[in-house]
């Protein structure tokens, strides 16, 4: 007997050629008529021919080898189930052991009579086994049986290192495959982050899965817009495009097919045959679709977003019916998880690119001057009302400082903001200031500006420059016209006061005239009453001409000075009214005669709107002067009100601001519902020059 060499490392044994030899030499040597050899089917667990030796006929050569029986049965089986020989003298009539009537039949056709078999053993077990028959009785001895075990062996080596062989060659396989998904699955990710073409990517993404799945067909399907159903967005580059424009027309329902369960449920599904699968609507249009797509085995993984809400679905399918294995829906989901990526960083870069158009448009567009600095203080950004407010174009400032553009008359504020900025970057600073304009005037802007900090450490800054001329001049048109409209209700005031009491009073002093006129000659006792209802009426008259007079300039003013002219107007409302109106004016200088005169107008409507609106029961005024500024409150305990609620307009709010800003002051109200109201203005106080109250300025109106 010539033996068999195997090297397990080299894989191009021919192993068929192998058990072959055995079969043949287990023939020879055993003087035998025929020889089998039957391996264990491993998925079965069933034996199954492999070789045969000396079979002359062709008919038996087809009995032997359409054998299948199961472990346990014939005298193959004995020997494999017993992992020992058998052997029997005559094997019709040998009821040692199991018979099968399929196998009982082939012997009586061969004209087996006497068989010896051997197992083909390995670690854990029989893997097959050999056997030689004879058409003579007993025509195998001890020896014989020996002889074939040792043939066995030999050929148990060729099997088991023929499946090593095969294991090893599916793991390299398998190997090499991984390498190649995970080459595919790096090179989409670098795709993906790079993002040049998301187009691109998918369709990268489709055809890879197609290859790597070894499917027929590939589609990446998305969400559309309402969520009812998927459409087909990127086919494999196979599809035809008369089959790609169709594709794009269909509607996927989420309600069924495995488009829709797959997007539905939010796993990975998959079909052996999508044509009789009962999860599938199978209605003749859906039934052409699978035709025409060649639909049977498919499976389908769902693309999930960054919020985990599935956005479209990843399909593949095969012309025939396929087991598909947990390691392709793996992979598929794998690849259907890079496509999620890349169509949620198309959809983000899509919406960067048309933020940067909106805000592209904005800059370019925007009357403000948008600018940005880096922590040097160097323009890093100017929009283009850059060169329309300060005559510079964007270009020519960036990379300078910004102190190029501020005004020297505004240098100090800048820097302060600008350091302000540095030590509390989380504070917003807005202020005036003047830029300085290319010709070298200056330019009255308005700055909103703000830090911002990279690793927890100041960059620099951005914000926005407003160009307050026009504004300026708007408003100083504003003020003036609403002080000519105070004036103008002052005016109207004193007209209906006039008309309420003096012209009222004359008039009845008139017909008081002529009732004494009648009087005079009937009854000189009845005129001589009438004369003292005169005499009353004149000093009335008299008191209210005072008054009136009083409230277009107090006499006291000049005189007295302002603290006891708010006193005697005080008092004044409280006799006419009722309100309790107190005044804590302690130890103040005279003032100029024009703030004078402004803050009694303004504690003077103060008090005219707490009698009208506030529905008070008390009213105080405050007067003090301190660091060169003079501050005056005047608050009541009245309901107050919303400011907010306030219609634009208010003549009596508009011209006490006015007179605290014609004088360089502030104004400030303060109300609340149901809390009263609090009106302060302060302003600053002229030096004081030696000798006599300055008169009024020149153009100032005594009605003022």
């Amino acid at each position: 007997m010539q033996p068999i060499v195997f090297d397990p490392a080299d894989s191009t044994i021919d192993v068929p050629r192998l058990l072959q030899h055995a079969v043949d030499e287990a023939a020879r040597l055993l003087d035998a008529d025929g020889a089998m050899l039957y391996l264990v089917d491993l998925a079965t667990g069933r034996m199954r021919w492999v070789r045969d030796a000396g079979v002359v006929s062709g008919s038996d050569r087809e009995w032997f080898r359409s054998l299948d029986l199961p472990v346990g049965i014939g005298m193959f089986g004995l020997a494999i189930a017993e992992g020992t020989v058998t052997r029997t003298d005559d094997y019709l009539a040998d009821q040692s052991f199991p018979h099968d009537k399929v196998a009982d039949r082939v012997a009586q056709e061969v004209g087996i009579r006497s068989m010896i078999v051997a197992p083909l053993m390995d670690g854990l077990g029989a893997l097959g086994a050999v056997g030689t028959y004879s058409t003579r009785p007993a025509a195998f001895t001890d020896a014989h049986a020996a002889l074939l075990k040792a043939l066995a062996d030999h050929a148990a080596v060729a099997v088991v290192n023929a499946r090593l062989i095969d294991q090893l060659g599916r793991a390299r396989a398998a190997e090499a495959r991984r390498a190649d998904v995970e080459r595919a699955l790096r090179e989409i990710a670098a795709r993906i982050a790079a993002i040049r073409d998301p187009a691109e990517v998918l369709q990268r993404l489709v055809d890879e899965a197609q290859r790597l799945l070894c499917s027929d067909g590939a589609q990446l399907s998305l969400m559309a817009e309402g969520r009812r159903h998927l459409t087909a967005a990127v086919m494999s580059g196979e599809t035809d495009e008369e089959t790609r424009a169709w594709l794009r027309e269909l509607h996927f329902p989420l309600d069924g097919g495995m488009n829709g369960l797959a997007a539905t449920t939010g796993q990975a599904v998959w079909t052996e045959d999508y044509m009789v699968d009962p999860r599938i609507p199978h209605e003749p249009d859906d039934q052409e679709t699978a035709e025409r797509l060649g639909l049977r085995g498919m499976a389908v993984a769902p693309l999930r977003g960054p919020e985990n809400e599935v956005i479209g679905t990843l399909a593949v399918s095969y012309r025939e019916p396929r087991r598909i294995g947990e390691d392709e829906i793996g992979l598929l989901q794998a690849f259907a998880d890079q496509a999620a990526i890349a169509v949620a960083n198309a959809r983000l870069y899509d919406e960067l690119r048309r933020s940067e158009e909106r805000h592209r448009y904005l800059l370019e567009h925007s009357p403000d001057l948008v600018w940005s600095t880096d922590a040097e203080g160097r323009f890093t950004l100017l929009s283009e009302a850059c060169e329309r407010m300060t005559g510079w174009k964007p270009q020519e400032l960036i990379g300078k400082h910004f102190g190029v553009l501020v005004h020297p008359n505004s240098a100090e504020r800048t820097e302060q903001a600008w350091a302000h900025g540095r030590a509390d970057p989380s504070r917003k600073t807005q202020y005036r200031l003047d830029l300085r304009h290319r010709d070298g005037h200056a330019v009255r802007a308005e700055v909103h500006a703000v830090a911002f900090e990279l690793d927890g450490r100041f960059a620099g800054a951005h914000g926005s420059l407003r160009d307050m001329t026009e504004h300026d001049r708007l408003e100083h048109d504003l003020r003036q016209s609403a002080a000519e409209r105070a004036a103008e209700w002052e005016r109207a005031n004193l007209a209906r006061e006039l008309h309420d009491s003096v012209t009222q009073a004359l008039f009845s002093m008139t017909l008081t005239t002529r009732s004494i006129e009648m009087l005079l000659q009937r009854d000189p006792d009845a005129a001589a009453r009438k004369l003292m209802e005169l005499r009353e009426l004149q000093r009335d008259a008299l008191a209210e001409m005072r008054a009136l007079i009083f409230e277009l300039r107090p006499a006291s003013l000049e005189t007295d000075g302002l603290a006891q002219a708010l006193r005697t107007h005080a008092a004044a409302v409280q006799g006419r009214t009722g309100l309790p109106v107190r005044v804590e004016a302690d130890h103040i200088e005279r003032l100029p005669l024009d703030l004078e005169n402004a803050l009694y107008r303004i504690a003077q409507e103060a008090l005219h709107n707490v009698v009208k609106h506030a529905s008070a029961s008390g009213a105080s005024i405050r007067l003090g002067e301190e660091a060169g500024t003079v501050r005056m409150a005047i608050e009541d305990d009245g309901h107050g009100f919303d400011q907010a609620a306030v219609p634009s307009g208010h003549l009596g709010l508009i011209g006490m601001r006015t007179r605290a800003e014609r004088i360089q002051g502030t104004f400030a109200v303060t109300s609340r519902p149901g809390q009263g109201t609090r009106v302060e203005v302060v302003a600053p106080v002229p030096e004081r020059r030696t000798g006599p109250i300055a008169a009024p300025a020149a153009g100032s109106r005594s009605a003022e």
